[in-house]
């Protein structure tokens, strides 16, 4: 619309003013006035898109606190800078410390409660397996009591052999020759003792064996008389009886184990015992780490390296949970611009591009593409493009920028900016026709360096122009090369 404009007012400002010029040039015919005169010649030059943007900082966080605690000390205010894990916030923990304690508490009388249940354990296991061996033990011997019981009522039941019978006789038979010989000892002695030649003592040594000698013949004559007659009724009842009491013994020992067997089964249960104490000290444990977790809330840290930014409370405030304390910043500091989506393919992670920071006037500086936001915004369908900074002084986040994003090139003509003025609105050169005469043009300029501007229209490649001093050139006069 501009360059439609300048077209129009060409013929309207060249005639208000060409009897001026035409004046000059008459008064000025057959003057020639040397001026540096320079060939217009396109150029390749590289193509930028400015987006515009913000600077933040890489890192920011907003420190609330977790539980509700009145403030007890803020050791920062804004601007101030921090370390990582500095305290910048305490809060009251009295009653986060008493409930460290009582889970403390609450641990030991759990760990007491294991050690009892183990001892417990442990008492029913020993117990239970020295009932078990006793009774074991008792049904063995029972059981023996029992074979001697069956093999007496089966001798009882069998009767003397032929063996112990010739047994006996022989017995019988050993003591009446005991008997003899003892008899015939006495008499001889006692006629000695009679006629004085032996001593009384001798004939009681005698008459003790004799009576010896007879008592051990009697025994073994009523002995070869029992095994004649065999086993009595009164001794089978007697050896029955006995098979009987013998396996009411075995049976009785036999249920006294399976009883102790039985209650070995109560270390099941004191082993469950054990690990229903044990689930109890984990859950004390738990609770413990938990409550000193709360109570390492009440001491508020820096998560990083940076300055504070924002302070929202002060000592003897109620902090409540999720309430922001704190704003702080840290990391390097980005310009966060927003480029459209057709520029979006030239752009790369690492690219050097040239920021401008309004509050900084003319200073650029080169930062670098650090990271390109995947997600773009549907309603423009820009994307937000983040560059790392330099270190530079009197950078603050919040402050408006331009980056200079290279798009391509183009082909464009760019004068030297001293060749070109403006007079009301409009930009003017003076361009060098074939017979070498001066005449006014009017151009649309682009962007300019300081010493080159770009011309959008009204010159063509080829063409010459007037640079340099002008002072002497005026519409008409013809000019020569210095």
């Amino acid at each position: 619309m501009r360059r439609f404009l300048s077209l129009i007012a060409v013929p309207i400002l060249l005639a208000g003013c060409g009897s001026n010029e035409s004046k000059t040039a008459e008064t000025s015919s057959g003057e020639v006035v040397p001026a540096s005169i320079q060939t217009v010649q396109p150029i390749e030059a590289p193509v930028y898109f400015e987006a515009t943007g913000t600077v933040k900082a890489r890192l920011n966080a907003i420190l609330s606190s977790k539980v509700m605690a009145r403030v007890s000390g803020v050791s920062v205010r804004e601007g101030d800078q921090v370390k990582a894990g500095q305290t910048l916030v305490i809060l009251d923990s009295r009653e986060l410390s008493a409930a460290v304690e009582v889970a403390r508490a609450n641990l030991s009388a759990s760990n007491v409660g294991v050690d009892n249940a183990r001892t417990a354990h442990d008492m029913e296991v020993k117990t239970s397996a020295a009932r078990i061996s006793q009774a074991q033990a008792a049904v063995a011997q029972s059981r023996a009591a029992l074979s001697a019981a069956q093999s007496r009522l089966d001798l009882a039941l069998a009767g003397p052999r032929i063996q112990e019978k010739t047994q006996a006789h022989l017995a019988v038979e050993q003591a009446e020759s005991s008997l003899k010989l003892a008899k015939v000892q006495l008499d001889r002695i006692s006629n000695l003792v009679s006629q004085g030649a032996m001593p009384q003592k001798n004939l009681d040594v005698a008459q003790n064996a004799y009576d010896v000698a007879l008592a051990q013949r009697d025994t073994a004559v009523q002995a070869e008389k029992m095994a004649q007659e065999g086993s009595r009724s009164e001794d089978i009842r007697a050896a029955r009886e006995g098979v009987a009491q013998a396996q009411a013994a075995v049976k009785q020992a036999e249920s006294n184990l399976a009883q102790a067997k039985a209650a070995a089964l109560q270390s099941r249960v004191r082993a469950e015992e054990i690990r229903a104490a044990q689930a109890q000290v984990d859950q004390s444990a738990a609770a413990l780490r938990s409550s000193e977790v709360s109570l390492g809330y009440a001491s508020i840290q820096a998560p990083f390296d940076g300055w504070i930014t924002q302070r929202a409370v002060d000592p003897g405030a109620m902090a409540t949970a999720g309430s922001p304390l704190l704003t702080i910043e840290g990391g390097e500091l980005r310009l966060e611009a927003v480029v459209p989506e057709s520029v979006l393919p030239h752009v790369r992670l690492g690219d050097q591009v040239d920021v401008k920071l309004d509050a900084l006037g003319n200073m650029v500086c080169k930062a670098a593409v650090a990271e390109i936001v995947p997600q773009g915004d549907m309603s423009t369908h820009s994307f937000v493009v983040k560059l790392t900074l330099p270190r530079t002084p009197g950078v603050k986040s919040g402050m408006f920028g331009r980056a200079a994003f290279l798009t391509g090139k183009e082909s464009r003509i760019e004068v030297p900016a001293g060749s070109a003025w403006e007079r009301e609105g409009l930009h003017y050169v003076f361009a060098v026709n074939r017979e070498g005469v001066a005449r006014l043009r009017i151009v649309t300029l682009g962007d300019s360096d300081g010493s080159k501007v770009v011309v959008l229209s009204g010159l063509s490649a080829g063409e010459r122009i007037v640079t340099g001093d002008r002072s002497k050139v005026v519409d008409g006069v013809k000019v020569v090369s210095k």
